[in-house]
């Protein structure tokens, strides 16, 4: 019976595992989204500020 429960607590590990590292991939992917969200803004309005340099040189 021993032996039945140590196989069972480390399925259960694998399985918690298993959940942690699909949750922390979710959470990378989650960060690098915003990451490129927010650098895309920041192009953008780089972007922007350049356009309203130029027309007022121009």
């Amino acid at each position: 019976v021993e032996v039945d429960l140590e196989v069972e607590i480390e399925v259960q590990v694998d399985v918690l595992v298993g959940l942690v590292v699909l949750v922390g991939l979710v959470l990378v992917d989650v960060v690098l989204l915003e990451v490129g969200v927010v650098l895309v803004v920041v192009v953008l309005v780089e972007m922007v500020q350049v356009v309203l340099i130029v027309v007022v040189v121009e």
